[in-house]
């Protein structure tokens, strides 16, 4: 089964400034996410999408293959599927088809394998085309998507989705670090 998880990763962030690689636990945040990609009992690849030489630099050496973000899918306005959909489309013309996408977000450092496994089987069990994960209380946390095959490149809501609980916080500012490394 060919897995492709793709991290999005641009330099711009405003909230908190280089977000995606700010060190959080003596690691660049993106670590986390690759980390759990790595450690997952499914060969998942992974590709960080990003506009920026520092986050790209420090991708490849956590050993992601790096697609260079078109200008005009860097800003703070693109839609964060715009910019997957991309990705993915690059990552297939290079490699072929993939049976899985994953949209893993680098802000969501507590992420582990076993949740994006749980997200696999799910995806697989129930035949969904979409599984995303939702903290404790049920609400969507945006840790990750996780799609089947070209489902990734669907423009319009699912309503053939599903959800696993996955109670990871998404860091947007140096309030939210702290909270997390105070723990």
């Amino acid at each position: 089964m060919n897995i492709l998880a793709i991290i999005p990763a641009r330099g711009g962030s405003k909230r908190l400034p280089q977000k995606n690689i700010f060190s959080i636990w003596g690691r660049p945040m993106l670590y986390w996410a690759i980390e759990a990609c790595r450690k997952s009992k499914y060969d998942i690849q992974v590709c960080v999408s990003t506009d920026s030489e520092e986050v790209s630099s420090i991708a490849k050496e956590l050993g992601a293959t790096i697609h260079r973000r078109p200008e005009a899918l860097a800003d703070d306005k693109t839609p964060k599927q715009a910019a997957i959909r991309s990705a993915a489309s690059w990552y297939q013309d290079k490699h072929g088809r993939q049976d899985i996408f994953i949209s893993l977000q680098p802000n969501s450092p507590e992420i582990k394998p076993d949740q994006l496994n749980q997200a696999i089987e799910t995806l697989l069990k129930y035949k969904r085309d979409e599984i995303f994960s939702v903290d404790k209380d049920l609400m969507q946390n945006a840790a990750f998507r996780v799609f089947k095959g070209n489902y990734v490149f669907q423009e319009d809501l699912s309503t053939n989705c599903g959800v696993t609980v996955c109670p990871v916080r998404d860091i947007h500012n140096i309030e939210d670090v702290q909270a997390l490394e105070n723990e």
